[in-house]
């Protein structure tokens, strides 16, 4: 199955293949991607007519981390971190946008 950004998810390597740098933590056996701002790990919940009908996958997350110069005291601090570290995010299209800078809204 070709998934529609050109990649194999039968292709467990093609990141490393790819030159893109990932590490390893001893509890799991999973690749890490180095240089993230935070890592999940999630175990797939089948759903096998959603899954069928939409391409669509559910996951519980297990484990989650967090690159401190970005999240502190429950909080995201993006805007006082260095851009190389904002969260990318796919749009569409092959588009991606960084996180912009925060507004805030919380009654005065």
């Amino acid at each position: 199955m070709v998934e529609e950004h050109g990649g194999r998810h039968d292709e467990p390597d093609k990141l490393r293949r790819s030159g893109v740098e990932l590490f390893e933590m001893p509890e799991y056996d999973l690749p890490f991607v180095a240089g993230c701002s935070a890592w999940l790990v999630c175990r797939t919940i089948s759903e096998p007519s959603i899954q069928g009908r939409y391409e669509l996958f559910i996951g519980e997350v297990i484990a989650v981390w967090a690159d401190d110069r970005v999240f502190r005291d429950g909080h995201w601090m993006f805007e006082t971190a260095d851009p190389a570290l904002r969260s990318l995010h796919y749009v569409a299209g092959g588009h991606f946008h960084a996180i912009g800078e925060a507004t805030d809204v919380s009654p005065k």
